[in-house]
């Protein structure tokens, strides 16, 4: 077993370890270098990610009504957070799960349950950032499969798909965090910053290591290197999932509340009625309507 806690590894430390907040034309330079379409318009970068549905590559980019309009006609609908300025114009919102106040979260910002399962985790496992994806090559394929059955949120990709998509690790702008426990993968967490905003980007945890309370040490420290890092001002957990009670619950505990950014959301009238009435969980997380 090779000891992935060497030098070839930086085991995080919120004192020394930092993520850097890239432009948003650097990231869309990241996402095109891996094969994603990215389109310019007014000024601001989009993509595409649901058969011909349209949002900015920077979520929780600010934009300005003018420019928050229809990238392509060849699309059934796009959304767009509006800026704070232009927010009252908004016909729809995105329920994201957000932290806002970073400077002031430690470890006592969080209940006497949660504190206990953060301690519990660094008991049983050590978290480190890692500089190179070997130990994601090696070992993270049983890690994502093992998640992804449990939670079926999701198609399981095949071992060689997941092997193509896996991050560098390579620099400050990507924060790839590892949980080991007795020297083996229990979970890892993926994350990215645009424009001051942090994106927690994926998160997968081995069934067998849930008792470490590995995946709340991973989160803790992913918050603790964004805090320190001085250019982020916020965090993004992901959408609000409000079927899934038990991932809300867990998220809302580590400090991420739902919160309702104003939007623009343009979707067809079929479309969204045919969404509306299949998928009443997909399209309240589209326009924010329940």
């Amino acid at each position: 077993m090779k000891n992935y806690a060497n030098n070839a590894f930086i085991v995080s430390n919120a004192s020394r370890s930092i993520i850097e907040s890239m432009t948003e034309a650097d990231y869309a330079t990241h996402l095109q270098a891996t094969g994603v379409e990215v389109l310019f318009h007014r000024n601001r970068y989009w993509r595409k990610t649901s058969h011909g549905f349209y949002e900015p590559i920077h979520w929780l980019a600010r934009l300005k009504l003018a420019q928050a309009t229809a990238p392509t006609p060849l699309c059934w609908g796009f959304r767009a957070v509006l800026s704070k300025e232009d927010a009252h114009l908004a016909n729809g919102s995105l329920p994201i799960h957000l932290l806002t106040d970073l400077q002031n979260y430690k470890l006592q910002s969080l209940s006497a349950s949660r504190r206990k399962n953060v301690r519990k985790c660094y008991r049983r496992s050590t978290v480190i950032r890692l500089r190179n994806s070997g130990l994601l090559k090696e070992q993270g394929y049983a890690v994502f499969s093992s998640a992804s059955e449990r939670t079926a949120h999701e198609p399981l990709l095949s071992k060689e798909h997941y092997l193509s998509k896996l991050p560098s690790c390579q620099g400050n702008t990507q924060l790839v965090l590892a949980g080991l426990i007795e020297g083996k993968l229990g979970g890892y967490v993926i994350g990215y910053a645009v424009d001051g905003v942090a994106y927690i980007h994926d998160v997968r945890i081995a069934s067998e290591a849930f008792s470490s309370c590995v995946g709340i040490g991973l989160i803790f420290e992913f918050i603790q290197i964004c805090r320190h890092s001085q250019q982020i001002y916020e965090i993004s957990y992901g959408l609000h999932s409000r079927e899934d009670k038990s991932l809300c619950s867990f998220k809302a505990g580590m400090g991420f509340s739902v919160k309702y950014v104003p939007t623009v959301v343009q979707i067809n009238l079929l479309a969204a009625r045919l969404i509306q009435w299949r998928y009443p969980d997909k399209y309240y997380r589209l326009t924010g309507y329940a």
